[in-house]
């Protein structure tokens, strides 16, 4: 009784495990056909490859994956393009600013030429504040 006890327990558990099993299958022929499985088997390879080993083996094989992906080409060119865009931003807004303060001097110099300038024209012709009045 104990052997046919044994047998129904080995039955349900194979009855059981059939739909995972399945599952399992169903799950790798899809990750082998989308080359899911290829791709982790070459990052896994590098870093079995490497002499020194990452301090965070995932974050290792994030990177890695993402630099199989031709969008993780692109998205480096445009930051690498931000960053050149960023520095030209800074340098013109410096240029922007010295040139503001440089034309401030000249408005200032101008004015107190023009000041000068009337003052002389005052004298010359001998006008002054006084016999305005």
């Amino acid at each position: 009784m104990a052997e046919d006890d044994t047998n129904d327990l080995h039955s349900q558990i194979q009855k059981n495990c059939f739909p995972i099993n399945r599952m399992t299958e169903e799950i790798t022929n899809y990750l082998e056909k989308t080359g899911v499985i290829s791709k982790v088997t070459d990052v896994l390879k590098l870093l079995y490859e490497m002499d020194e080993k990452p301090d965070d083996p995932l974050e290792f094989m994030r990177m890695n994956m993402a630099e199989v992906i031709p969008e993780k080409m692109e998205l480096t060119k445009l930051e690498e393009e931000y960053d050149i865009v960023m520095q030209e931003i800074a340098k013109l807004q410096q240029e922007n600013m010295n040139m503001t303060k440089r034309l401030e001097e000249l408005e200032t110099n101008e004015s107190d030429n023009i000041e000068e300038i009337n003052s002389k024209e005052n004298t010359v012709f001998g006008l002054s504040d006084n016999n305005e009045k």
